[in-house]
């Protein structure tokens, strides 16, 4: 399992611990609500790397050479502001 997996793994984890804990949910099955927000975390990663590559390229298409962390920040909110994805 590469580190990452595991990051997720154990933040997926402790969201569904924390949600049981404050009793807003009981899960019959822990493990598979384990793997559904594992799952979730792993997409939303995929979508935010996916914002943040058409952001850079937007930045270098308009000639931005390296952009800031901030710039490409701001960018990444108006493409996503744009398809209506949350950050």
């Amino acid at each position: 399992m590469s580190s990452n997996a595991r990051r997720i793994e154990l933040l997926a984890r402790a969201i569904a611990n924390r949600l049981e804990d404050r009793g807003l949910v009981e899960f019959g099955d822990a493990e598979a609500v384990i793997r559904i927000v594992a799952k979730t975390i792993e997409d939303n990663l995929v979508i935010v790397d996916a914002v943040e590559q058409e952001a850079r390229r937007r930045l270098a298409a308009a000639g931005t050479r390296t952009p800031s962390d901030e710039t490409v920040q701001e960018e990444m909110r108006r493409l996503a502001a744009e398809r209506g994805i949350p950050l």
